[in-house]
């Protein structure tokens, strides 16, 4: 059995990781309602994104865009989101996962894959596998601003209406509550794909008696579609990073609180062990002094 002293060295050691943990799970808590009342506040934005994109694809006659074509250049990006900082259990391994699908299926078919990712922790792991990424985003914070994402949305656009990008797609942590996040790709071009998906998340996009024909649009579809396609776009990326980094910091909430549970029960098990530890020392002293009482 270890000494007193030893057990009360380790008690206070696991005491000062109990206090850590404990306020890191409270800072994550207070972020995440934070990013969340955000996340609330673009809902009816993202559904009127959808049901708008929707209108203009179901069309009888089809609109001609180079957003809304497929390409054959052979490359694909995938742009991967993981996680600022650590101490959030699986999130990464999470991602990586998904990425790795889109890896194999990219040698498989003999495409090539870049993938783009925000400095974090995804790079390290993507380093980890000999998966160096293409591009890394170092300027890009926990959450980026809205040029950051312009800029990024422009620069993907830009490279697949010069057909030089088959697919772009974004591997992240979507959220869909406090109890249920889950890895999952959104296909961002072609954009008939995000708009397909968007349209399923969205609330009810029109009455069945109405179609796009007894719309009157002003500018023309036409000259709407590239517009609108660029704020999807801009939209969408925005509510993945959202969505990621609010999964982000529920992961290290509950890491963080079972750390904290964790460590609150070994400090009880230590504190049992210094006590027994503290009665076999009492009771050797007390029978060091009746034997040498009994000597006399």
């Amino acid at each position: 059995m270890a000494g007193t002293r030893q057990i009360l060295q380790r008690r206070k050691a696991v005491s000062n990781i109990c206090r850590i943990t404990r306020t890191m799970q409270m800072v994550s808590t207070a972020m995440y309602k934070s990013y969340y009342n955000k996340w609330l506040a673009v809902v009816d934005y993202h559904d009127a994104l959808a049901q708008a994109g929707y209108l203009l694809l179901s069309s009888q006659v089809p609109i001609e865009n180079p957003l809304l074509k497929e390409n054959s250049s052979g490359r694909s990006v995938v742009l991967a989101i993981g996680s600022k900082r650590g101490l959030c259990g699986s999130y990464n391994n999470s991602v990586y996962r998904l990425l790795d699908v889109h890896i194999k299926r990219a040698r498989s078919i003999g495409k090539k894959l870049d993938i783009y990712a925000p400095t974090g922790k995804i790079v390290n792991v993507l380093n980890y596998h000999g998966i160096p990424p293409a591009k890394v985003y170092d300027d890009i914070g926990e959450m980026p601003t809205d040029s950051q994402i312009h800029d990024m949305a422009d620069e993907f656009m830009g490279q697949y209406m010069a057909g030089e990008l088959d697919y772009f797609g974004i591997v992240y942590m979507r959220f869909y509550s406090m109890s249920s996040q889950q890895a999952q790709t959104l296909t961002v071009m072609p954009l008939t794909e995000l708009i397909d998906d968007l349209a399923t998340r969205a609330k009810a996009i029109w009455p069945w008696d109405l179609s796009f024909e007894d719309f009157y649009l002003s500018p023309s579809p036409a000259e709407i579609i590239e517009g609108l396609g660029r704020m999807i776009i801009h939209s969408s990326i925005k509510s993945c990073f959202m969505d990621a980094v609010l999964s982000e910091h529920v992961a290290r909430m509950v890491a963080m609180r079972n750390a904290t549970e964790n460590a609150d029960e070994m400090i009880k098990e230590l504190t049992a062990e210094y006590n027994r530890a503290r009665q076999t020392q009492i009771t050797g002293e007390l029978l060091d002094i009746i034997s040498g009482t009994g000597d006399l």
